[in-house]
């Protein structure tokens, strides 16, 4: 009997397990084995996948410090400069402190300087042997015995620059009366020797009519000066005037010498401007 109540026993426990497990089943559940830890993990959905993390990316590296940039050269200019400071530094300190070695280290340094000083001066002079260019030499004699010859020759070109110009243009002087103007009749003086001298006819112009005994018969002014722009010229003025076209080109003003009135007299008609030097 022990063994019909046993073996019913079991089959009733079969049958409700059998149940169970259909009741499982039509829920969609699924019991999972056991991995890595205890107890029961259940899903709804069988078929959904596990969401995969996402790599991380590493940090990005910090940007490399850069070398600092080597220091700029410095310029020819600043480096004289800096020279000059140093020394005058040198300079000031020795006169303010005179110690054997203040003074000492400032005649050291200015000899240094002159040294330089003197081996530009001779380079100097050894591009002007072999470039003749550059030579004032060529042009204008330097020596005692170049500038004698020199001189000669420009005087014999600006007295013929001189006949020229009073052959062909007006040689004005204008003076006033000799109690006003202190330096008329020294002027009208030097003007009486080169007119002997080199045959020139000036044209004097007198602007208040006052009377010069070296030249009585000048010209007394009615408005001549202000149509040729010198009525407000100084007293006395040296102009030359091409009488065809009236155009004025000054001398000077003020007492000129007879040199001077020849050079300039030259300049003007001869020589171009910007090619005098």
């Amino acid at each position: 009997m022990r063994k019909s109540v046993f073996a019913a026993l079991i089959g009733a426990v079969s049958r409700r397990l059998g149940r169970a497990g259909e009741r499982r089943r039509g829920l969609g559940l699924r019991l999972l084995p056991r991995r890595n830890h205890d107890g029961w993990n259940f899903y709804c959905d069988p078929t959904r996948a596990k969401k995969e993390e996402k790599p991380k990316l590493p940090a990005a590296a910090a940007p490399a410090a850069q070398a600092p940039a080597a220091p700029a050269e410095k310029s020819y200019t600043q480096k004289i400069e800096e020279y000059r400071k140093e020394l005058d530094e040198l300079k000031y300190r020795a006169v303010l402190e005179p110690s054997p070695e203040n003074v000492q280290a400032y005649m050291e340094a200015q000899q240094k300087m002159s040294r330089m000083a003197a081996s530009f001066t001779d380079q100097w002079q050894r591009i002007l042997f072999r470039t003749p260019s550059l030579d004032i030499n060529t042009r204008f004699p330097m020596t005692q015995m170049g500038g004698s010859v020199y001189q000669d020759q420009m005087r014999v070109a600006r007295e013929a620059s001189l006949k020229d110009a009073a052959a062909n243009l007006g040689f004005m002087v204008i003076v006033e009366d000799a109690a006003i103007c202190g330096l008329c009749t020294p002027q009208l003086e030097v003007i009486r020797r080169m007119q002997e001298q080199y045959g020139i006819e000036p044209i004097v112009v007198t602007v208040d009519g006052s009377f010069h005994p070296l030249f009585p018969n000048a010209v007394v002014d009615t408005g001549q000066l202000k149509a040729l722009k010198l009525a407000d010229s100084p007293r006395p003025t040296i102009a030359l005037v091409e009488p065809r076209t009236g155009t004025v080109e000054p001398i000077g003003s003020g007492l000129l010498t007879e040199d001077t009135i020849l050079e300039r007299v030259h300049v003007v008609t001869q020589i171009p401007a910007g090619q005098r030097y």
